[in-house]
């Protein structure tokens, strides 16, 4: 090695985005930016996505389409929130989304909340397949028209939320968005199902039920419990029954316990003789 051996060279106090570096690019060494090679490794590496369910494969409430038009939200694909508009889940996993507000003055929204909200630099990319009408994206308060392709927008006050807005009558199909920290957009990788099923789960829920059982008395009540693990908060319980014979009443309640929580059902028979109940109970502990 020609100069000055390698124990003898200054100690570098700290990197700035100015400093030099030695590359070689085959053909010799050249002079390199610490901010040229950050760049280039922002390319073959992928930071952390810190959206859950980022495209939209998560579909537990199982509907194709979501629609409201009040100001009131809705949750549409896992952990996606939907306000004045309709969200068509389609069969290639991309969402069409569109703005039905009455007026201009009343956008649409679709947005995704944090469970924490993240501080400083960030980046937030997308893979938009089509767009009609006006959609923006807020960073830093300030709004960004959204294109057909890849978007990328860079923020640096942090975030507690990703979330597009919709004029009156826009559409918007994507196929990905990604939210990470820092100021370079790395390649979005597709997350594996099973591991976000559990992450979505933390927030919503839902329990398949069939219960069959004889009833001695009328009026009698039966319960059943289910034990499940622990969701982001206390959740809403409500009962979607399928079909049912010989009850008069049924209840779900939920209970916290040490290992999780219990979702208790009480149905309250009107006969004397089998009888049976079946549906669905849905937990919602997500962000309104």
């Amino acid at each position: 090695m020609a100069g000055r051996q390698v124990t003898e060279l200054d100690t570098l106090p700290s990197f700035t985005d100015t400093s030099l570096l030695p590359v070689h690019n085959g053909a010799g060494l050249k002079k390199g930016l610490l901010s040229q090679l950050a760049n280039y490794l922002g390319t073959k590496f992928s930071n952390p996505n810190l959206l859950i369910n980022p495209d939209f494969k998560i579909n537990q409430r199982g509907q194709a389409t979501y629609e409201t038009s009040g100001a009131g939200q809705i949750y549409s694909a896992d952990r996606w929130r939907l306000g004045r508009g309709k969200v068509t889940v389609n069969s290639d996993g991309t969402v069409t989304v569109t703005a039905t507000g009455g007026t201009t003055n009343e956008e649409g929204y679709y947005q995704q909340y944090l469970e924490n909200a993240i501080s400083g630099d960030y980046t937030v990319s997308m893979e938009v397949i089509s767009v009609s009408g006006a959609v923006r994206i807020a960073i830093d308060g300030a709004w960004k028209n959204i294109k057909s392709g890849l978007n990328v927008f860079h923020g640096i006050t942090g975030t507690g939320a990703v979330g597009l807005q919709l004029a009156n009558g826009a559409s918007i199909t994507l196929k990905w968005v990604k939210l990470e920290q820092g100021s370079v957009a790395t390649p979005f990788v597709a997350p594996n199902i099973a591991e976000e099923l559990i992450k979505c789960k933390r927030f919503y829920k839902s329990i398949e039920f069939t219960e069959v059982f004889y009833s001695g008395t009328k009026s009698t009540e039966y319960i059943f419990s289910y034990v499940i693990q622990n969701m982001r908060i206390k959740p809403t319980a409500t009962s979607n029954i399928k079909d049912h014979y010989g009850l008069s009443a049924w209840k779900t309640t939920v209970n916290d316990n040490n290992n999780g929580l219990t979702v208790k059902a009480v149905a309250t028979s009107s006969m004397v003789g089998d009888c049976n109940i079946g549906g669905i109970v849905k937990l919602d502990a997500e962000i309104y």
